[in-house]
């Protein structure tokens, strides 16, 4: 079998027509056999998605939202394609289904499920473009449904991969095609052992174009983003961040890990295990070195900065002191698994455990009877979190001065976390 290379575009690199010719051009000069190119919704349809599908489950009208969004994908097309190409009508066709999935299928099985029935039309509708326009121009592929090839449990928006069943479902589906041409499929999507449609989790398509490299045993993932590469801080935040040139598959897991956004949480993992290099490019300089990936001991220690907002620091106080010590670890994390908290910094003491989430909705109302039995709760919100791997010391001094006040502070010989305001914010008491 043709050893794969796996390349991911995102929905910003197929915004619109223009940039759906630069991913044409991109791939011309590296077009070849072995190539499986992964591709996400278009634009911000996913969003537009969400807000027909929570309108649907509302029971209000979504027609002149569905409508709006298929006249973007059509209008996409109008600029690359000749009038009567069949593309006009596939499109037209993938929107009929859209619409019947959202009128027929069933709510009551959950509001997870019909979300995952739903959303992947973006990537479907997507692919079925590229792979139309890509052999307009010459460059014949082949389009395959990713729901043949990512097998997953039946966890709806948050599906785990059955690996085992996933290779066999690649090599059986793509082994024979790869040799011949390239594939165009799709992230974010697999399916059930049911084949009911399944999604990995928002912004998914990284992590598929690694579930991919490793069931193929792919020479290497690229990901084309609109930034040059990785950087050490938010350019937005920090206009003189740093690109790093190549960085340690460690390194980048903590990066995600702790809420850098170039690359899904989950992306790095597989392949590090499998020693897959990984590649972050830029679609809008595709000639230029980007980032790569992979295993680099050596690489450069440079500061990197990761900022998260809106985060809410909880503080549980053990109520019944006769039972200090005994820290209660297992019912906070097993309370944040139930409510699907993320939690992203933990701090204990005797009688005290801290914890850093992103802000849940109506947090105060959420907490069972059995916590407040056994803790005094209290919640700070509106706070940031700010985490620097390889940390220098006038940085911390730097936050320090900044903050209004500095609610917990965490560091290791690599790493600093403050979670601190920059504004008043406001306390509220549970119990």
């Amino acid at each position: 079998m043709v050893q794969p290379f796996i390349f991911k575009f995102g929905g910003a690199s197929i915004k619109d027509s223009t940039s759906l010719i630069r991913i044409v051009d991109i791939l011309k000069s590296r077009w070849k056999n072995g190539l499986v190119i992964v591709v996400s919704a278009a634009g911000d349809t996913t969003d537009h998605l969400e807000e027909i599908i929570q309108r649907a489950i509302d029971n209000l009208g979504f027609s002149e939202q569905l409508s709006q969004l298929e006249d973007f994908h059509l209008n996409l097309c109008r600029p690359l394609f000749e009038e009567g190409h069949s593309i006009f009508q596939q499109v037209s066709n993938e929107f009929t289904k859209l619409k019947r999935t959202l009128d027929n299928e069933k709510k009551q099985e959950g509001n997870a499920y019909f979300y995952d029935q739903v959303i992947g039309y973006g990537e479907l509708i997507s692919t079925r473009i590229l792979q139309e326009l890509l052999c307009q121009n010459g460059h014949y592929c082949v389009w395959q449904d990713a729901r043949e090839l990512i097998a997953t449990d039946s966890n709806y928006k948050m599906a785990k991969v059955d690996w085992v069943l996933t290779m066999q479902r690649c090599r059986k589906h793509l082994a024979d095609k790869l040799e011949t041409f390239p594939v165009v499929t799709q992230g974010f999507i697999g399916s059930d052992w049911q084949g009911t449609t399944t999604t990995l989790g928002r912004e998914g398509s990284d992590f598929t174009a690694a579930i991919l490299a490793v069931s193929l045993g792919a020479k290497s993932v690229t990901i084309w983003k609109d930034v040059a590469g990785i950087l050490n801080g938010d350019p937005d935040l920090f206009p003189d961040a740093v690109k790093f040139k190549y960085l340690d598959f460690e390194e980048a897991a903590e990066m995600t890990y702790f809420g850098a956004k170039v690359i899904h949480p989950k992306t790095i993992k597989p392949l590090a295990k499998q020693r897959i290099p990984l590649y972050v490019k830029s679609f809008i300089d595709p000639e230029s070195s980007g980032t790569v990936i992979g295993n680099f001991k050596d690489d450069p220690k440079i500061p990197i900065t990761v900022i998260r907002k809106n985060q809410v620091l909880a503080s549980f106080r053990i109520k019944d002191l006769s039972k200090v010590g005994g820290f209660h670890f297992e019912e906070l994390f097993n309370l944040g698994k139930k409510l699907n908290w993320n939690v992203h910094l933990t701090q204990g003491s005797a009688v005290t455990v801290k914890m850093v989430i992103d802000r849940p909705d109506q947090v105060s109302n959420v907490l069972p009877k059995s916590i407040l039995e056994i803790f005094h709760v209290e919640w700070e919100e509106e706070l940031t979190l700010v985490t620097i791997r390889n940390y220098l010391p006038t940085q911390e001094k730097i936050y320090e001065s900044k903050a209004e006040k500095i609610y917990l502070a965490q560091k290791s010989p690599h790493t600093l976390q403050l979670v601190l305001s920059m504004k008043t914010t406001g306390k509220s008491t549970v119990s």
